[in-house]
């Protein structure tokens, strides 16, 4: 079947709108749309440009410019008193849900075509993500996650704008997948880029402090979380972390079924007999189908709730134990997620995305008893929740043996007034710490500080391939400068 983008009837896409509640039914003119667009940049002569509120600028501004491109019609919330009597101008109550239900109508709703699976919670989406696309077979499976979307489709977001969702699961359908499993961020939900997802299976992982900058505190947060396991039809499934504090809010907020997931046996789906290492967790899982000893070739307790939420998906999902535990050990390397490599002096060098207070506790923990010396480098993300900073500082230097503090993405921020927040964390106590703002000489440090037998957790990038300072964008990534320092081979 062909993958090209489909086309669609103006008056057709509206009435997706009216059925929304978000258009008032009016006339409209016969009018083939061949795409929908946002970014008045990406126009093309006959898409239907949808004019959407910016953090900083309306869409509402850019109108002109997407109808120099050639867009056929507009769709925006506000008055356009200046729009030509011949471009039809929809107006909207909410621009942004109308560009997902617009987006919906346009590649013919493919998430109901598919198996859906939608996976939010602060940290584990990626690994749980990961996992689960090899449990239901990563032939059949379209992955949209914070890695495939920069690894494969240079995409810097975890979940991206609508239309991106829409096509790439319209091109999935297209080319004979059956399942599409998607990483859902809280600032997804927010901004409703997931709005008319068919999700057949949602996951919550766990929730703890991050984003703070964009809400207010955890019961904002959990809000937009929870948008995710409201939309969910009855006959669908929420599989929940069931030892999370917030679990059991996701199960009563939701219509569908629950399933949960945990450490203990008042969960559907539990493990024990846990056995850790530095190369990674084996437990026995416990599952309404049975009991499975399963392996992680990843380390730490968080390893395992994100396999048994695997495991959960391929229950599911109808698959039997043995399939199930197959795909689950047959993931032994997610980029920039726990990636274990031995340096050429000795040490064992652990790059993880760690970027929350509670990410970066369980990185440290995973590792902390089986090395006789463990030093951390990390920073924080500019433009960002300032609130994590002092908390991670005093979380790495009460945990690691030294702290090396540094520039992550500094953005629009000052890098040294970053790294100063996090050592506000550390000050007046008695833990050992330096700070660099140069992210290169941070690790080159640490190999410094450290010998055989001890190890370095370089946390905060992850598979990350750039470095963002307000006025430039620099190529760099964790593993690509050990690499070519000859650090690691």
């Amino acid at each position: 079947m062909s993958a090209k983008r489909p086309r669609a009837n103006l008056r057709q896409l509206a009435e997706s709108l009216h059925s929304a509640g978000l258009w008032a039914h009016a006339a409209l003119p016969k009018l083939e749309i061949s795409g929908i667009a946002y970014d008045s940049r990406q126009v093309q002569p006959g898409d239907l440009f949808v004019a959407i509120p910016g953090y900083h600028h309306d869409g509402g501004e850019y109108i002109g410019a997407a109808l120099q491109s050639g867009a056929g019609a507009v769709v925006g919330q506000t008055p356009q008193p200046e729009l030509p009597d011949d471009v039809p101008y929809l107006r909207v109550v909410n621009a942004r849900r109308a560009l997902a239900e617009l987006a919906c109508a346009f590649y013919r709703f493919p998430t109901r075509r598919l198996f859906t699976v939608g996976i939010t919670g602060t940290k584990g989406k990626t690994s749980v993500a990961h996992l689960s696309a090899a449990v239901l077979g990563t032939a059949q499976t379209e992955l949209i996650s914070t890695v495939s979307n920069a690894c494969r489709r240079g995409l810097s977001c975890t979940t991206p704008e609508s239309p991106q969702i829409q096509q790439l699961a319209w091109q999935a359908w297209q080319s004979g997948h059956t399942h599409l499993i998607l990483e859902v961020s809280a600032h997804a939900l927010s901004l409703e880029r997931v709005s008319g997802c068919h999700f057949d299976l949602a996951v919550f992982t766990n929730l703890s402090q991050d984003h703070f900058d964009y809400y207010s505190g955890f019961a904002d947060y959990l809000a937009a979380k929870l948008r995710l396991f409201q939309s969910l039809e009855p006959e669908a499934t929420a599989l929940v972390n069931g030892d999370d504090s917030y679990g059991r809010q996701v199960c009563q907020a939701t219509r569908a079924q629950t399933l949960r997931f945990g450490l203990s046996a008042r969960s559907d789906i539990w493990a024990d007999e846990l056995q850790l290492s530095p190369q990674g967790v084996r437990f026995l899982a416990h599952t309404p189908q049975g009991r499975l000893p399963l392996t992680s070739h990843f380390p730490g307790r968080l390893s395992v709730y994100n396999a048994l939420a695997a495991l959960g998906v391929g229950l599911v999902r109808g698959l039997s134990l043995a399939a199930i535990k197959t795909g689950i050990e047959s993931v032994r390397r997610i980029t920039g997620r726990f990636e274990r490599f031995r340096a050429v002096s000795g040490q064992t060098v652990i790059i993880d995305f760690a970027h929350s207070p509670d990410s970066l506790e369980q990185a440290i923990l995973a590792l902390k008893p089986f090395y006789t010396r463990l030093i951390t480098v990390f920073g924080c993300g500019g433009d960002s929740d300032p609130y994590k900073r002092p908390l991670m500082g005093a979380i790495s230097g009460r945990l690691s043996d030294y702290t090396i503090i540094t520039s992550d993405n500094p953005k629009e921020e000052d890098p040294q007034a970053i790294i100063s927040q996090i050592a506000a964390g550390l000050a007046g106590l008695p833990y050992h710490y330096e700070t660099i703002p140069d992210r290169r000489a941070a690790i080159l440090r640490a190999f410094e500080l450290s010998g055989p037998g001890e190890a370095i957790l370089i946390a905060g990038k992850g598979h990350e391939e750039t470095q963002i300072f307000a006025d430039r964008v620099l190529p760099f990534n964790d593993r690509l400068f050990l690499l070519e320092r000859g650090l690691i081979s």
